[in-house]
């Protein structure tokens, strides 16, 4: 239970961390189980990859999304992660 409570814990950080960046950047951004996963539609820009890459995101080639896994380790996976673990959207509330 405590480390599904610290994985929670360390998503919360992570979309704060999104937040007071850029407010809108939190519109782009889900949870896919432990990690964080954002989609933009515009084009970022240098200054906002270097955030993203400074909080942990790396881009996924195969899946197009910027993905944190906010300290979960876990092997490469063939299949959707989205169809496998729940989804949540956050709001900018």
């Amino acid at each position: 239970m405590e480390n599904a409570l610290e994985e929670n814990a360390r998503q919360l950080e992570v979309v704060e961390a999104v937040k007071g960046y850029n407010p809108e950047f939190v519109k782009s951004c889900y949870a896919v189980g432990a990690w964080i996963w954002a989609e933009f539609t515009q084009r970022l820009s240098t200054e906002e990859l270097e955030f993203l890459k400074g909080l942990g995101f790396r881009w996924n080639p195969v899946r197009k999304v910027w993905q944190n896994a906010c300290g979960v380790k876990t092997r490469r996976s063939n299949g959707e992660p989205r169809l496998k673990y729940q989804v949540i959207s956050f709001s900018e509330n």
